[in-house]
């Protein structure tokens, strides 16, 4: 259980990540549309949006982390996925074979169709 949950804390770490990145460039969007000068404050690459974007993404993550019923249901969907037997590189390879033979006969099938139909047609419409 313990690995389980290292999982599930990582992935929130990476739900913060993704979560920063968005903040960040919607904030900087809205400031864009309201011609608010968004100010650099290190450098060139850490402005007032940056700033904003990460300490929002920081707040939600901590709020969905200390959350019970979205820290229990990451366990759970972790632990469940931690039992699916995945299949072999040969299984997957079948598998693969098998869909693209099946794509490949309906689209012959399909393509009679449409021919037989098209020469029905043109031999109604000629009459």
């Amino acid at each position: 259980m313990d690995e389980v949950k290292r999982y599930v804390n990582i992935s929130f770490v990476f739900v913060m990540m993704v979560m920063a990145w968005l903040f960040v460039n919607v904030i900087s969007l809205i400031f864009g549309l309201l011609s608010v000068m968004d100010k650099p404050l290190m450098g060139d690459t850490v402005r007032y949006s940056t700033v904003a974007g990460l300490i929002l993404a920081i707040i939600g993550t901590i709020m969905l982390w200390r959350n019970s019923k979205v820290y229990n249901w990451a366990l759970n969907v972790a632990y469940e996925m931690k039992q699916v037997t995945w299949p072999t590189m040969d299984e997957t390879k079948y598998a693969m074979k098998v869909v693209i033979a099946t794509s490949v006969i309906v689209a012959l099938i399909l393509f009679l169709f449409d021919f037989v139909s098209k020469g029905f047609t043109d031999w109604i419409l000629g009459i």
